[in-house]
């Protein structure tokens, strides 16, 4: 454990810890168990230097997901919106169950929309007493600065390659090492195409190229129908490959512009196969192909 995440610790058993707390870095499993750990020591049921035991009611409780002063909010599909927030907000004022702490953590908080993060933000200006929320995002800049700078950032350093390999289970190694590649070496990224099939993402995104390079809109309705999950997974790809492009010299920095675009677009509730038909039109205009 690194220093950062040990003082955090301490000033949970010592009940200093900030009521906002920002995770970024690292992979989503390190954030959510950190998050589970720190729920546990600010309500576990031993004293404190002992925390947690992992083996009270309370420890217990929170591990499982039944400890009814633990929230945990999640993106439906690709983003977080107002109404979950909303719906989450009348939770975090109820009056304390069985807690010392009422703890919430809202996982790829970066998904969340403007209106979502606008509702947050009324909660983190006036928080519910005895109260922490833990908001866990892939990197910091994808969250409202107005929010950043009322949140105590933590960072996590990513996994060793062996130790991210570890994690995967029963996984072919080889493949998890490629994907790992074809993710520019972001671990949730990679994880998220194992979970997805690779070679079902490659198929899609080199059809997705040809298209561009024969700026052949017919070509384009093979590649649908599509959720916006995949949309999103498919895009990130893609940005990783333009960036790797720019740095060889074979694709010029406005493909990548286009590209954050239309991730941009995609977020705020548009229908992806609109998000990608436009940004195949804009690649058609720039001449410019999503080549390796």
């Amino acid at each position: 454990m690194n220093l950062q995440l040990a003082l955090l610790e301490k000033a949970a058993r010592e009940n200093r810890l900030a009521h906002l707390l920002l995770f970024h870095g690292g992979s989503a499993s390190q954030q959510r168990d950190f998050a589970l750990r720190l729920a546990q020591i600010l309500n576990c049921s031993q004293p404190m230097l002992e925390r947690p035991c992992q083996s009270c009611l309370a420890c217990r409780k929170i591990l499982s997901g039944n400890y009814p002063d633990f929230l945990w909010l999640k993106p439906l599909k690709t983003s977080i919106g107002i109404d979950q927030v909303l719906a989450w907000q009348q939770k975090v004022y109820l009056k304390h169950y069985e807690g010392n702490y009422k703890v919430s953590v809202i996982e790829h908080a970066n998904a969340m929309t403007l209106p979502a993060a606008n509702a947050l933000l009324k909660v983190i200006e006036e928080p519910p007493e005895r109260t922490v929320i833990i908001l866990n995002a892939e990197n910091a800049e994808g969250i409202l600065p107005t929010i950043q700078s009322r949140a105590q950032l933590v960072y996590f350093p990513n996994l060793s390659e062996e130790t991210w390999l570890k994690g995967l289970g029963e996984v072919d190694q080889q493949e998890a090492i490629q994907v790992l590649r074809l993710s520019g070496k972001d671990q949730n990224l990679a994880t998220a195409i194992l979970e997805h099939g690779v070679l079902i993402l490659q198929d899609w995104v080199e059809k997705f190229r040809t298209a561009v390079e024969e700026r052949d809109f017919l070509k384009l309705f093979a590649l649908f129908p599509i959720d916006k999950h995949q949309a999103a997974l498919y895009l990130q790809v893609m940005a990783v490959q333009a960036q790797e492009g720019i740095q060889k010299g074979t694709i010029h920095p406005s493909e990548l512009l286009a590209i954050g675009k239309a991730a941009d677009v995609l977020r705020q509730q548009v229908n992806p196969r609109l998000v990608i038909e436009v940004l195949a039109l804009e690649l058609f205009q720039q001449g410019g192909a999503l080549c390796d």
